[in-house]
């Protein structure tokens, strides 16, 4: 692209927003653009600027009236919620989810940039719309996960992760586990289990019939042993490893 050219060093897509500066020239100062002189060509500079993450509160404002005939009140309802009872915008949401769950922005970092921006909202709010949200989401991951079992070939692997306070240990974080499972219409979700147990991967792929793809961790070779739906197929990259 031209950007690409103009600044070899900066790179970014159509999606990022260019706010355009047209720099005066005071030499010009006085002359009339067409009589004392042309515009011949443009010469372009970059640089990358960035905004404070911003906030912005919606005042829905709906009129109560009085109507001549009846001499009752009316007023149109409040647009609706995705989460009813809340004042939390979908797009707070979305924002709050993608800050944790992508870029890893703790709640309560997320709840000092709130301060910072003037707006006061309690700790354990930001925590209930967390969960909130995510029970609106579960319909897509099942429906996800479906799909994914209903082709004929899934990669699927174990990563720990720390989730919750491990009992009878001040300080320490239980260890659980994500099972990423990866099928042919390049989709993928994340299903979650306490321990890397063979029950588990069970449970995930249950009414799966085709081929998995798996490390050399024996939980899948016993799970594959166990049924004829499955063919069990192992990881190049762990074999030339040995």
């Amino acid at each position: 692209t031209k950007e690409e050219d103009a600044d070899p060093g900066l790179r970014f897509d159509d999606s990022v927003p260019v706010q355009r500066i047209v720099v005066e020239d005071p030499a010009l100062a006085g002359l009339v653009e067409g009589i004392d002189y042309t515009v011949v060509s443009e010469k372009k500079s970059y640089r990358l600027a960035q905004q404070p993450a911003s906030y912005t509160v919606l005042e829905s404002v709906r009129p109560v009236v009085k109507l001549a005939e009846t001499g009752a009140l009316s007023a149109p309802p409040a647009p609706p919620a995705v989460l009813p009872g809340s004042y939390a915008d979908v797009s707070l949401l979305a924002g709050i989810l993608v800050d944790k769950f992508r870029y890893h922005l703790p709640l309560y970092r997320q709840h000092q940039r709130l301060a910072a921006a003037g707006i006061t909202v309690s700790r354990a709010s930001l925590t209930s719309w967390v969960h909130r949200s995510a029970e609106l989401l579960e319909p897509i991951y099942e429906a996800q996960l479906a799909s994914i079992l209903s082709g004929r070939l899934v990669a699927m692997d174990e990563t720990p992760s720390r989730a919750g306070r491990a009992k009878g240990k001040p300080g320490r974080m239980r260890t659980g586990y994500f099972w990423p499972v990866y099928g042919d219409r390049d989709e993928v979700a994340f299903p979650y289990a306490s321990t890397r147990a063979t029950s588990h991967i069970e449970q995930i792929l249950a009414g799966f019939d085709g081929t998995l793809l798996s490390d050399g961790y024996e939980a899948y070779a016993r799970f594959s042993a166990r049924s004829e739906a499955i063919v069990h197929a192992l990881c190049w990259s762990h074999t030339r490893k040995r």
